[in-house]
Parts: structure tokens; sequence; C-alpha cells
């Protein structure tokens, strides 16, 4: 077995951070489309910075980053959820995982018994050429001209 395919069976809580909107369910589908736990784990309350800055947007100057989104939780690859810790205080979660649940899920959906990795590979290559040049194929019924 490869490195690479070595590090892909044993790998299974990565971590997800920052303040991003949706980051609860890209978190989730991580965990789903990868059959691994994520922690997605985000701070709570304002950073304030010693220099103030500008966003570009034309307003005035500010020190402050914004307040972040908190609520930290686990995503399990079967697409359940720990309870998130709280928005506006500090929390540390601990939880209960599973980690035959990984495997388990694997083999249950499939995903990768589907996937065709040498074909991505090959047209990934032939599309970062220069002079790559796509196959359109339109259908003929979009373009009929009606009488």
């Amino acid at each position: 077995m490869s490195i690479m395919g070595r590090l892909w069976n044993t790998a299974v809580i990565i971590g997800n951070h920052g303040n991003i909107i949706g980051k609860h369910r890209k978190a989730r589908n991580a965990a789903i489309a990868n059959s691994y736990f994520v922690g997605s784990i985000n701070r709570v309350g304002t950073q304030v910075f010693p220099n103030p800055f500008t966003s570009g947007d034309g307003k005035p100057q500010h020190s402050d980053f914004g307040h972040f989104y908190g609520s930290s939780y686990f995503p399990a690859p079967d697409a359940s959820c720990t309870p998130s810790l709280s928005r506006h205080c500090d929390g540390l979660l601990m939880p209960d995982m599973d980690l035959n649940l990984c495997r388990q899920i694997k083999d249950k959906w499939g995903f990768r018994m589907t996937a065709r990795y040498e074909l991505y590979a090959d047209l990934l290559d032939r599309y970062l050429k220069p002079d790559f040049e796509p196959q359109v194929i339109s259908d003929p019924m979009l373009h009929k001209k009606t009488a």
C-alpha cells in the first residue's frame, strides 16, 4: 500500500477551523464525503487589533475584526453531529467518537468504490495543458427554430 493509502486509511479526525460563513455545512459535508470525523472549531468573542485598519468598503477605520461565530462541534461520517458549544462563552467539548464508524461508513456507502481516480487524473492532466480545448456538446433541440 502506498504512503497516501496508509495516511488515507488512518486519518479519521480532521480539524476545520475559522470564522467562515457556511462552515457548519462544509464541515458536515467533509465528514460525510471523506468518511471521517471533523473537528469544526471556532473562537468566540471579538478580536481587536492594536492598529486600526480599513476594510476597503469606504467606512472609517476600525480596530475590531468582528465577532466570531463560535458553536464548535464534531460532525461524524454518518452525518450525525455532537451538540454545539456556545456562540458567546468559552467551552470544552469532549465527544465520544467511535472510530470504527469511519470504516463502517466507507463500506456501507461505497463512495470510493465507484470513483475513477485514474480517469480523473487523466482529465485533470489534459485540462491543465495550455492548449486544452473543452469538448462542447450542445442539445440540437435548444437551437431548433420554431415556425
